[in-house]
């Protein structure tokens, strides 16, 4: 294998360039109706400021931010977002920096921000600026866990996100997706009927492969109530067979819901009101079935709002809640399904830990015990657990107008995958699989490789014997 010095540095185009798209005011008009958000004086620079200052003042973990940092660097180290860019503008120190100066202007931010906008006064033009790099952050976390305080730069993102969005500055996806989540229970909008058919053709599929004859239960009273994000109706059909032939095999009696048929909870990427709405709609669909159990697929953010939100929530009305791995695990070790990890062959597995998994939702042992055991070959990634590289399409990155942002992101993670003669990458996460879906061709035609993907329930699915 060729040492990675040898190699010439992959170079994707300009990512400098890649601005979000903002949400039009019908679009955004909606969401504000839905957060119940007064409207704005009209003046959005003042408006922007106001709203800064008030989250600063109510927001503990951003004054830290803004008060604490020293400037080490050892945030930028860490960042993804600033070693695949070099941009100073484009990592936590800078950001903060870019809020300090919007907190202190005065004339409804219009003081100037030196070395920043080239010394122009931060007008309406100067907010797109703030948002521009506030939505290049991935939310990762990486940040604070180099951090010597402690500082979740994440946190603030959010927080500023929050402010933004509250006065119409929103990335586009962004907001398509909370507004499909919010209208239609799952972030692609997927109305019931495709849901149904999507579940139809993995039962007969799964017939033709494990020869095994599958009822899922939809919209129909049982034990369980099983929420996979709505990609895996979509994009990851093997992961979907994965979870259906393991609670076949296992004997769980559960049912999916056309509902609110999503994990994924994008509210976690701007504002609490949107995240507490998602997950609260969950609640009200689980109760509405009746079960006493509620099962999470794969999905990083997903599990993180829902381990942190939705289980306090689910609780509250007796039901209890797990992520599918728990489930996975608990079966293994008592005998009720058994694995072949021959069935996916010699290939050199590397397991890469999504952010919320391991830096937000303590989700870091349970799939290394899985991929044990339905894999011969399998070793993590250098930078794996809490030091683990971000996919590049977290924090809502997963759009074509960002794409040369997200291919200098992706570098991290190939190159790491690459240095340890990765053939496949192993990513338990929707957000990581849309963004490898997407990444990975480009990045294997630059490297002359064929590195595959997939999800864990996706090696599950192979491994199970009927």
């Amino acid at each position: 294998m060729t040492p990675l010095s040898a190699k010439p540095p992959l170079v994707f185009g300009d990512s400098s360039s890649a601005v979000p798209f903002w949400a039009k005011p019908e679009l955004v008009a909606k969401l504000r109706r839905n957060a119940e958000v007064p409207p704005g004086t009209g003046d959005l620079a003042r408006d922007v400021r106001d709203g800064l200052r008030e989250v600063t003042a109510r927001n503990r973990n951003v004054r830290v931010a803004l008060d604490a940092c020293v400037h080490c660097g050892a945030c930028l180290d860490a960042c993804p977002a600033y070693l695949a860019t070099g941009d100073i503008h484009n990592s936590p120190v800078g950001r903060a920096d870019l809020l300090r100066a919007a907190l202190k202007a005065d004339g409804g931010l219009r003081g100037r921000l030196e070395g920043w906008l080239g010394a122009k006064p931060l007008d309406e033009a100067g907010v797109r600026t703030l948002a521009t790099y506030y939505y290049q952050c991935l939310e990762c976390r990486r940040c604070g866990e180099m951090c010597l305080f402690g500082i979740d730069q994440a946190d603030v993102t959010r927080s500023v996100r929050s402010v933004l969005a509250d006065q119409g500055v929103v990335s586009r996806y962004v907001a398509t997706v909370l507004e499909a989540s919010e209208r239609t229970g799952n972030n692609l909008g997927l109305p019931p009927p495709a849901i149904r058919s999507t579940l139809d053709f993995c039962r007969d599929e799964i017939r033709e492969e494990k020869h095994l004859e599958l009822r899922p239960k939809v919209d129909e009273p049982a034990f369980a109530l099983f929420v996979p994000p709505s990609a895996d109706f979509f994009l990851n059909l093997e992961t979907l067979k994965g979870y259906m032939t393991f609670f076949h095999l296992a004997g769980i009696d559960y049912t999916f819901t056309t509902e609110h048929a999503e994990l994924g909870n994008f509210g976690l990427f701007v504002d609490e009101k949107h995240l507490r709405a998602i997950g609260d709609h969950l609640v009200t669909a689980a109760r509405k079935l009746g079960v006493k159990f509620v099962i999470a697929g794969e999905c990083g953010h997903g599990w993180r709002a829902f381990k942190q939100y939705v289980i306090p929530r689910l609780l509250e009305h007796g039901i209890e809640a797990a992520h599918v791995f728990h489930l996975v695990i608990d079966s293994i070790e008592h005998g009720r399904v058994r694995l072949d990890p021959a069935v996916n062959g010699e290939t050199r597995y590397v397991y890469q830990d999504p952010c919320n998994y391991a830096r937000g939702a303590d989700l870091v042992d349970e799939p290394r015990f899985i991929l044990e055991r339905v894999v011969k070959n399998h070793q993590d990634s250098p930078h794996s657990r809490e030091r683990t590289w971000c996919c590049g399409g977290g924090g809502g990155m997963l759009t074509d107008e960002l794409m040369p942002l997200r291919l200098e992101y992706a570098k991290l993670w190939f190159e790491d995958a690459l240095s340890v003669g990765g053939e496949h990458v192993v990513r338990p996460c929707a957000i990581c699989k849309a963004q490898l879906n997407a990444t990975l061709p480009r990045l294997n035609k630059a490297r002359t490789t064929r590195v595959a993907y997939s999800g864990l329930m996706d090696l599950v699915y192979k491994a199970l014997v009927p």
